[in-house]
């Protein structure tokens, strides 16, 4: 390299700090992902317990979470045997049955149509019948407050399960190597050796 007016080629060293600078960037980046990723350790059950009734296993459903009206999950998936424990995280609701399998034994929430629940409360059921749950909260139905059970296998081909928290590490990933390859292609294109005069 002459350093002569007009010379756009890029030396060896001042690519490599350029690209040794993104690089370190890119991976601060995708590193504070997967840290936070990592705070749980990655063992979140969501509410999945053992014991409780039935001799299975028991799941929690929020009834109300933050106030918004719907059940958290509406719909699920359970095997026999599943405790449902629904607990109240805002107030006035119920739990009515709208439909269950022949033999199901569900009858919601005690009180029937007219008795509401408020924050704290918490109901549990087992589910040992085979059969697709549906139910809703009395008053705010129209809002969109229902629910569904399928106790047994699912219908339909079942999908992997991947975690919020793993699908925005590989697109922090995938962003920090596009951002890499943008910036190698700009040290390739139009850089210099900025040292020299």
């Amino acid at each position: 390299m002459t350093g002569e007016e007009g010379d756009t080629s890029v030396t060896r060293r001042g690519f490599l700090f350029g690209s040794t600078g993104v690089v370190a960037a890119g991976a601060t980046g995708a590193s504070g992902t997967a840290a936070a990723q990592n705070e749980s350790g990655g063992n979140q059950s969501g509410g999945n317990a053992s014991g409780g009734g039935g001799g299975g296993p028991t799941q929690t459903v929020q009834v109300g979470p933050g106030g918004d009206l719907i059940f958290d999950p509406d719909s699920m998936t359970i095997s026999p045997g599943t405790t449902l424990e629904f607990v109240w995280d805002s107030d006035n609701h119920n739990i009515f049955v709208e439909s269950q399998p022949d033999g199901g034994n569900w009858d919601g929430t005690p009180g029937g149509q007219s008795k509401l629940y408020n924050t704290g409360y918490t109901y549990s059921h087992t589910f040992n019948t085979e059969g697709d749950y549906e139910y809703y909260c009395v008053p705010h139905k129209s809002a969109g407050m229902t629910g569904s059970i399928t106790v047994g296998a699912a219908s339909g081909p079942s999908e992997p399960a991947i975690s919020n928290d793993a699908k925005t590490l590989g697109l922090a990933t995938t962003g920090a190597l596009a951002f890499t390859l943008g910036i190698g292609y700009f040290f390739l294109k139009y850089g210099g050796d900025y040292g020299e005069s």
